[in-house]
């Protein structure tokens, strides 16, 4: 039997119709035409053929079966290589019978020499099939009865093991991998007498999709059993026919062609059923290539969707199928959709049309399985912050508001997520009643939970959605009305998982009212299970929640207070610092004397010193816009605290001191901000704490509102999301400059204001940022071989450090061999080095990762560790031993007070000492306030070129 062979050529190329009965009847004229006389085999495979026509398949018993099987593999072991060309029909007729007979008669013969022996006659009729212009009747009917076989062997079984290994055999797989690319490069699969043959070989496709399928439902280790079909598969779906036979199908039609079928349901059938170790690889090439393909196939059939018949349904869903496929997994999908928007805006079109909203059922229907697919895209991709802010700039609230009174369940569980998130506060409050809005989805949260699934997405999914919708104010204060936190502790003693994890979250979240908080924190029980949990918990989304809820309801309140009571026995307790100041008087006579006198020093004199100069406050997914304010910043030569190395946020305490260690904080708005509660306890703890706050909108057109919109109120932005970057810093350092003018409350005085408020002076300093956009032509070795050749032509170690020239601190790092170093400060005078050298000294770990990936990203090499430390070790060796030449003290006395200031003290100035973590040129020591200073520094300005002459 193994080696059997079809040999049928002289039979006419009739094409035979499906139907078991209609196979059956051209076995039987194939019988009559095949059996020459003469022959005692061909006499017992006669008898043979009788003998299998008189069984009943449906009667027919395990022993019957295995006895027919045995007597089919006897006979064709003793038929003569010349006459195996005979038993076409009589192979055809016992596939049709096997496949006839009840489902355990069939699972009893799975592993039966007969049906292993197979595998080779259908590899060669595969290959005769690929190779002929046609294949004849006989192989034709041979071919529809074995995949009709493997079809109910699928079928019949739950386990895939048990199944006849050469259905998963490397070679016959090969076989069939080897088909599916003959049909994307050979036109005659597209003639007409080929058609029932190909539709055979899509039935066998389809098997294979059952087969992956059942894997997925077993959480089955086989996912990649098929893998080798996956690539010819994808070849098919990024091809230029996939884009032709999507265009070209007729809008109106009520019914594929093959052709179409393949292309369009078949092959993506197979891609959405593998979930194998190669699907993340996979979904991203292929997007990556067919994301334009699919809005240029959707700008055309779109319009034209009041035309559309099942057909075309059917195809638009599938794409947005593919499309979808492993997206709840990888984020790389949402942020490729998010560089192709349009595709975003035919959804939403689509899930607008009457012809789907208006047909919805209650089970499954064309339209309701299209719409239902729509918006499981549109979950997944509303991850990603640049789609979300499209989608709610769309307006797109009331389109799924008007779903989610759908009576498919799974569609209005995506329409409630939907509208959580696209919903902005205007339209909460024009509900005329949105706290029915938060009952159904409570409502619904109770029934999913008490049913108690295995399966715990929607439950998941539905704590989504609540999760969403608590981000508003409005459903906050229903969700207190409608006494919903007792569930919700119930449901943090009786969910585990990523269910847990997210109630955990919720709680945090509505923790920051004073009504839940009072409720939570009075709940002991709670705090004890939520404390006990900590210990024992390496979920680490659990452990952020806890600790969240911990500093809320426990340590924030304590910590408050102390600073309150700390603060107030300071300002009671303080001893008023005095200072003494020489004024000018005008006696009556006109004549004028000077008179010495001691005071209390002005409040602004106590000004608070802080570790850094700003915090940053965002969200990761803003991470890219982030990294380059941070740069820009640090290249300002600001000290800034950032969560770099931790994107998940730091322990609540490290976050509390970075905030309380902080002059500024830069909020940076957007709707994912807005959304994480770890963001909202960061931005609340620094308004509790009266820092100065700069908000930064980071997404294109955002608006604050609810908690964020009441924190920021009238301040005023930087718009980073409509203004190009360069503008936008620049108003970022004049709103930090003006903020400046008004001096925080001191420690000891943190309520003391004056009774006239001083007038803010605006500050619009100019910016002296130096552009490098020379580029040195990279040589076949490396980007730094043009600096390995460098000859040192000045004497720059008897030139003071501050007065070195460009070329003075080349030859210092080429003699020090920092030649790493060499591109980045190509433009760099002395001045500029020594700013560079106290970056490396005060934001050591910052200051190397920025230099890092600048010289990644510029030059395509790395900056060694090794090489840095030593420049910084040998930057203070140089700095020590140059030693600053003597200056006159010069004192400036009698400094013209302020409209709403008190007269200013001495003021002298100095150079700075010499010590490597303060390279100055010119230090300032006074006790006078900071208005004084600037006025002081503008009016002797002019001098300070002589003083460093002297």
């Amino acid at each position: 039997m193994d080696k059997f062979y079809f040999n049928y050529r002289n039979e006419k190329d009739v094409s035979p119709r499906s139907g078991l009965l209609k196979v059956q009847k051209s076995v039987e004229t194939l019988q009559q035409t095949h059996t020459p006389p003469g022959s005692s085999q061909l006499v017992r495979l006669s008898n043979l053929k009788n003998s299998i026509n008189d069984k009943d398949p449906k009667t027919m018993s395990k022993s019957e079966l295995k006895k027919l099987l045995n007597s089919v593999s006897q006979a064709f072991n003793q038929v003569n290589d010349k006459n195996k060309e005979e038993t076409l029909p009589i192979i055809a007729k016992c596939i049709i019978k096997i496949s006839g007979v009840q489902e355990s008669a069939l699972l009893s013969v799975l592993q039966h020499p007969f049906v292993s022996s197979l595998q080779a006659p259908f590899i060669d009729l595969l290959h005769r099939w690929r190779n002929s212009s046609s294949i004849s009747n006989g192989e034709a009917v041979a071919f529809l009865a074995v995949v009709k076989l493997i079809k109910k062997l699928v079928k019949y079984t739950d386990d895939t093991r048990v199944l006849p290994s050469w259905l998963f055999d490397s070679t016959f797989l090969h076989t069939i991998a080897d088909c599916l690319t003959d049909i994307a490069t050979s036109r005659k699969y597209f003639d007409e007498k080929h058609f029932f043959s190909l539709k055979r070989f899509t039935r066998l496709i389809r098997v294979y999709t059952h087969c992956q399928l059942r894997w997925n439902d077993h959480n089955d280790n086989d996912k990649d059993k098929l893998v080798i079909l996956l690539g010819p598969i994808i070849q098919r779906l990024t091809s230029s026919r996939y884009a032709h036979i999507f265009t070209n199908t007729s809008k109106n039609t009520t019914k594929m062609t093959i052709i179409e079928k393949f292309y369009l349901l078949r092959c993506p059938s197979f891609l959405i059923s593998y979930n194998g170790s190669c699907l993340e690889e996979t979904m991203e090439d292929l997007l990556a290539t067919m994301l334009p393909k699919y809005i240029t196939i959707l700008n055309k059939i779109v319009p034209l969707v009041n035309d559309w018949k099942r057909p075309m349904i059917q195809a638009v869903n599938y794409l947005l199928k593919i499309i979808d496929h492993g997206a709840d997994r990888f984020p790389k999908t949402a942020k490729l959709v998010s560089g192709n928007l349009k595709l975003i805006d035919h959804v939403l079109a689509l899930v607008n049309e009457p012809l789907f909203y208006d047909n919805l059922q209650k089970k499954s229907s064309i339209e309701t399985n299209f719409m239902n697919t729509a918006l499981d895209f549109l979950v997944n991709m509303r991850s990603d912050p640049a789609i979300l802010a499209h989608m709610k700039q769309a307006l797109s609230a009331p389109i799924f508001l008007r779903l989610t009174s759908c009576e498919h369940k799974s569609l209005a569980l995506h329409a409630n997520n939907l509208l959580a998130y696209t919903m902005h506060e205007e339209d909460i409050k024009a509900m005329p009643n949105p706290g029915l809005l938060l009952k159904n989805n409570i409502k619904i949260l109770k029934t999913t939970i008490n049913k108690k699934s295995d399966d715990h997405s929607n439950t998941e999914q539905q704590l989504e959605t609540l999760k969403g919708l608590i981000q508003h104010d409005q459903i906050r204060d229903e969700l207190v009305k409608q006494n919903d936190i007792p569930f919700l502790l119930k449901c943090a003693d009786t969910l585990t998982g990523k269910s847990y994890a997210l109630v955990l979250e919720i709680l945090w979240s509505l923790s920051f009212r004073d009504e839940c908080a009072a409720a939570l924190r009075s709940n002991s029980k709670f705090l004890k299970h939520i404390e006990t949990v900590s210990k024992t918990t390496d979920d680490e989304q659990i452990k952020k929640s806890i600790e969240g809820l911990t500093w809320v309801l426990v340590e924030n309140p304590v910590m408050l207070e102390r600073r309150a009571k700390r603060e107030s026995e300071e300002k009671n307790e303080a001893t008023p610092e005095m200072i003494t100041v020489t004024e000018e008087i005008v006696k009556s006579d006109g004549t004028k004397e000077l008179l010495t006198v001691t005071k209390p020093a002005p409040q602004a004199n106590r000004e608070r010193k802080f570790q850094y100069d700003i915090m940053i406050s965002y969200c990761h997914a803003d991470k890219e816009l982030i990294c380059k304010i941070h740069k820009f910043l640090l290249a300002e030569g600001f000290l800034v605290w950032i969560d770099l190395n931790n994107m998940f946020g730091p322990a609540m305490s490290a976050m509390a001191d970075a905030v309380e260690n902080s002059e500024f904080v830069l909020v940076c708005m957007s709707d994912s901000y807005k959304q994480s509660t770890y963001c909202q306890a960061e931005a609340e703890y620094a308004f509790s704490c009266k820092r100065r706050l700069v908000p930064l909108k980071v997404r294109p057109r955002y608006r604050a509102d609810g908690w964020l919109g009441f924190m920021i109120g009238s301040r005023i932005y930087i718009d980073f999301g409509a203004l190009d970057f360069e503008t936008a810093c620049k108003k970022l350092i004049a709103e930090i400059a003006r903020q400046s003018q008004r001096p925080l409350p001191s420690k000891a005085a943190a309520a003391a204001q004056p009774k006239i408020p001083i007038e803010a002076v605006r500050v619009e300093p100019e910016m002296s940022v130096v552009c490098v956009e020379k580029k040195l032509e990279l040589s076949e070795k490396g980007s730094l071989a043009a600096y390995k050749n460098r000859k040192p032509a000045s004497d720059f170690i008897k030139i003071p450090m501050n007065q070195w020239r460009e070329s003075d601190v080349l030859d210092f790092l080429f003699t020090q061999k920092f030649i790493e170093l060499m591109p980045l400060c190509e433009m760099f005078n002395g001045r500029s080095l020594i700013k560079l050298y106290r970056m490396c000294k005060t934001q050591s770990g910052q200051t190397f990762t920025f230099l890092n990936d600048e010289l990644k990203s510029t030059y395509k090499t790395k900056l060694p560790f090794g090489i840095y430390v030593r420049f910084v070790s040998a930057m203070e060796q140089t700095l020590a031993t140059q030693t600053p030449h003597p200056v006159k003290k010069t004192s400036i006395k009698n400094v013209p007070p302020g409209p709403y200031e008190e007269a200013s003290s001495q003021i002298v100035y100095d150079y700075a000492p010499s010590i490597s973590s303060a390279p100055f040129d010119l230090v300032i020591t006074s006790s006078a306030s900071s208005m004084d200073i600037l006025r002081a520094v503008e009016q002797y300005g002019p001098n300070l070129k002589r003083l460093l002459n002297v």
